[in-house]
């Protein structure tokens, strides 16, 4: 009958033996799950994936038409606060007096792509080892894989360069949104193609709806208060600027078109 510190010892070299070779084979996959998980926890939006909406109607309260540079698009407000409404580079910060604003960037194609890389905050290897080069087809292609990127993407099986990569992409993912509710929707139109980032129903204070098409890109930024004597900023609100954004014939300052 063997002694008990011999059982011991052998119990002792199991346990070590089994959790080197674990650490050596599932090591690097273990901490990056665990990385991203609690990412996930910390910005719910890393865990969320692109759904479709539930509400397609368009609200039809009277509202403007506004223009600028080459966006046109209607709001279901005709409260534009024009001498508070600015203007930087590309981008045109359009207040309204109710305290809602709306803050529109406008672009050529693959304009995320360039100041991604351009800025060095990642490089393409990093997405086209992950997901292939079409992946960087366009902007959309690629916001839709960062989208689709959750961290149950990362598991024991996943090689540990893999499991780095959807790590990195991941914390993208966690700080490029300028949102602040965890929601993403896919939206559509007759021109363009791309992702709501908020559910109004919660009435978070920001939302922002990304547009593309193959040769010009919208960003609507959208501020609300949570509170207050307005009423919140609803889905039906939203798809009015969605199906209604189009493509101006030439460039424009800002202007309301009634």
């Amino acid at each position: 009958m063997a002694k008990p510190w011999i059982k011991l010892a052998c119990v002792s070299v199991f346990i070590i033996v089994s959790c080197t070779a674990y650490v050596f084979c599932f090591g690097a996959q273990t901490l990056f799950a665990m990385q991203t998980w609690k990412l996930g926890r910390q910005v719910p939006i890393v865990a969320s994936v692109p759904r479709e909406l539930e509400d397609s109607m368009i609200a039809q309260a009277p509202g403007e038409k506004l223009s600028f540079e080459e966006a046109q698009f209607e709001v279901p407000w005709a409260d534009l606060d024009s001498a508070n409404t600015k203007v930087v580079g590309n981008c045109a910060l359009m207040k309204f007096r109710s305290g809602n604003s709306i803050l529109l960037c406008v672009g050529p194609s693959n304009m995320f792509m360039k100041n991604l890389f351009a800025t060095q905050k990642a490089e393409p290897e990093l997405f086209t080892r992950i997901y292939g080069q079409e992946v960087l087809h366009s902007d959309y292609t690629l916001m839709k894989a960062i989208y689709d990127t959750t961290p149950s993407s990362i598991t024991l099986f996943t090689s540990s360069s893999r499991a780095a990569g959807l790590a990195s992409v991941m914390l993208i993912k966690a700080i490029a949104p300028p949102t602040t509710d965890s929601a993403i929707y896919n939206v559509r139109s007759n021109e363009f193609q791309g992702f709501q980032l908020g559910d109004p129903s919660r009435r978070p204070a920001k939302m922002c709806l990304q547009l593309y098409s193959q040769d010009i890109e919208f960003e609507f930024s959208l501020k609300q208060s949570g509170t207050g004597l307005y009423p919140a900023i609803t889905q039906r609100d939203l798809n009015r600027i969605i199906q209604t954004a189009h493509r101006a014939p030439s460039a424009q300052p800002i202007v309301v078109l009634r």
